[in-house]
């Protein structure tokens, strides 16, 4: 079996790989500007590269493509938030509160999940208001446009700022779980919840 695998890079589809580049290297300053393979590129601080390649036309960013979108831990998420919204050149992207309408800009300004869970169910945030629960308003997620229509999901508090996942669509998540496992031998997260075989 060969060891565990490190992630190397996250390869994106662009009609200007350079003002990606740009872009990118300034959303996130810890990051900086390289080439790889002689593709534009950017690193990350835990040596995650972002490739770039040139399209005629935006890539697809729902199925039938694989990836949803990608991450990055932020130190402080709030500050995180406040630096993106001065910035025009960064399109902010709401969460929705309830069905009746309400958005907020991160996750942790609305009812805290219950859990590893991203959010509540109806039920949850029925529960949640008739208890007078608060939002804890330190930490949590919130999302950004990037060129080509990318997803970018920023979260905090962390303590580095980093690349950090690329969320994949599955039809069946517990199958393609498996098949990392038996095929590059990586490991499952720790504490992450496993449904029964």
């Amino acid at each position: 079996m060969l060891p565990a695998p490190g992630f190397h890079h996250l390869h994106l589809n662009s009609v200007d790989p350079a003002a990606a580049v740009d872009f990118y290297a300034k959303l996130f300053p810890t990051s900086a500007k390289a080439h790889w393979g002689g593709l534009p590129a950017i690193t990350s601080p835990n040596n995650v590269l972002m490739l770039f390649s040139k399209v005629a036309s935006a890539p697809p960013t729902s199925p039938p493509t694989a990836i949803w979108h990608f991450g990055w831990h932020v130190t402080d998420t709030r500050k995180t938030l406040d630096a993106f919204k001065r910035r025009p050149d960064v399109k902010l992207l709401p969460l929705y509160t309830t069905d009746e309408g309400g958005e907020v800009w991160i996750s942790s300004d609305t009812w805290p999940s219950t859990g590893r869970t991203p959010g509540l169910t109806k039920a949850q945030i029925a529960e949640a208001k008739a208890a007078g629960v608060q939002p804890t308003r330190t930490g949590g997620f919130g999302y950004l446009e990037g060129p080509d229509n990318a997803l970018v999901e920023y979260a905090g508090n962390h303590p580095a700022e980093r690349f950090n996942h690329v969320h994949f669509y599955h039809d069946d998540p517990f199958c393609a779980q498996v098949w990392y496992q038996e095929h590059l031998n990586a490991p499952v997260v720790a504490g992450a919840p496993r449904p029964p075989p």
